[in-house]
């Protein structure tokens, strides 16, 4: 039997509004968490607004969710430099504007440029809760000195402002205590969840699938799925190709992704040779099913938060070679599901992998050990915690357990 009209009434002001801030909606992990939670935090509890940047992979999908009212604010960019100023100056009044007139009881904030400028909005506009997710740091060990220095200044000074922080790696917490950028808020770990049923019982000629992108039914694969941004290091994805085929001539190097360094990375692979071993294939809708043709997942990636592609590799029972930076060491289990190097070390990529590749019981245990470790990172999970984390900030709340719950994707891979 469903509520009366009376108690639909009574739930509507009793339900607590929530304002969510960040850049575009590019394919990226933050971006498809933002989208999870769009989709599947309770109705019955939740009112959400999503404040954006114009455009992104992912901008029509947030647009059809009915029950979510979307603002576009198109001077909401990545970008980051002295004459974007202006820009961010409107931003910011902008989201005031915004906030003033919807009064949500909380802002939360995800991406970095987003995250300052949606902050410094929320404070303007006097919302009496502010949180912000770090889906990776802004900053690493590869940027200039007065970059770095600046930005965890800038991070500091709005941690003033912040009412929580949620990071999505332990090392991501450390690193922030590290460079005082809590300000003495509570931080709390909520991983990026994955909704295994995407990735569950794909169905699928893997040769035909070989075949569709020109590559042999015979070839092994090599794979990445990731934007192709500075942070992911893809010059070394290249370089890792390089020296594997000249050893091997069997192996494929598979691209899905694109970005801003897509035409770097096409004349890389052109200078080096590599037209007939590095396929780019751009951003894709069957990414499960390209994860199926992997024989190895190669991440390469300078500074991380909590790289979600790594958790669907995972479900799909595919082997990873990655990086040891932030929280991958937290998905990998070095020796156990892939292998850990450290950063820029192409040599020491090529060597594991070609470990793998050649091993196909080794691979098959690492597959099936990674199925069974993903457990933790599941999209369920994550509204779970979020739930409980808002109805913390928002204190003592009216019992709602009675009203129709929202079905959430998840459960075991």
């Amino acid at each position: 039997m469903l509520p009366s009209p009376a108690i639909h009434m009574s739930l509507e002001k009793m339900r607590i509004k929530i304002a969510r801030i960040i850049t575009r909606m590019d394919l990226g992990g933050a971006q498809q968490a933002v989208l999870c939670l769009a989709r599947h935090l309770n109705q019955n509890l939740f009112e959400q607004i999503l404040i954006t940047g114009e455009g992104g992979q992912l901008s029509a999908e947030l647009s059809s969710i009915p029950f979510v009212k979307r603002y576009i604010v198109p001077s909401l960019s990545r970008h980051v430099g002295l004459g974007s100023l202006l820009d961010d100056l409107k931003t910011i009044i902008r989201i005031r504007t915004i906030l003033r007139l919807e009064i949500p009881q909380i802002v939360h904030t995800h991406t970095p440029k987003a995250g300052i400028l949606g902050r410094w909005a929320a404070w303007l506009a006097r919302t009496p809760r502010i949180i912000h997710t770090f889906h990776g740091f802004g900053f690493s060990q590869f940027h200039p000195f007065w970059a770095k220095r600046l930005y965890v200044w800038i991070e500091r000074l709005t941690g003033l402002i912040t009412t929580r922080f949620i990071v999505v790696s332990e090392r991501n917490r450390l690193k922030g205590q590290q460079y005082r950028i809590f300000a003495g808020a509570a931080c709390d770990l909520i991983r990026s969840g994955v909704d295994f049923s995407t990735f569950r019982n794909v169905s699928g000629d893997k040769s035909q699938k070989k075949i569709e992108l020109d590559l042999a039914p015979s070839d092994r694969i090599v794979g990445i799925v990731a934007g192709f941004k500075p942070p992911k290091g893809l010059h070394h994805f290249v370089t890792v190709a390089k020296r594997i085929s000249e050893q091997r001539t069997d192996i494929k190097f598979l691209m899905v992704g694109d970005g801003e360094l897509r035409v770097q990375l096409e004349e890389q692979v052109h200078q080096l040779q590599l037209d007939s071993v590095v396929k780019m294939v751009g951003w894709r809708r069957d990414v499960p099913e390209l994860l199926e043709i992997f024989d190895v997942f190669l991440l390469t990636s300078l500074w991380e938060g909590l790289p979600r592609v790594l958790v669907e590799a995972m479900i799909v029972g595919v082997p990873i070679v990655a990086t040891d930076v932030d929280g991958i060491a937290e998905v990998i289990r070095n020796g156990k599901n892939g292998y850990l190097v450290p950063p820029g070390d192409t040599a020491g990529m090529a060597q594991k992998l070609i470990e793998l590749l050649e091993n196909e019981t080794l691979r098959r245990q690492m597959g099936a050990t990674a199925k069974s470790l993903v457990q933790e990172f599941s999209a369920e999970k994550m509204v779970e915690d979020y739930t409980r984390l808002y109805l913390g900030l928002m204190g003592d709340v009216a019992d709602l357990s009675s009203f129709p719950s929202q079905e959430v994707p998840g459960g075991k891979p």
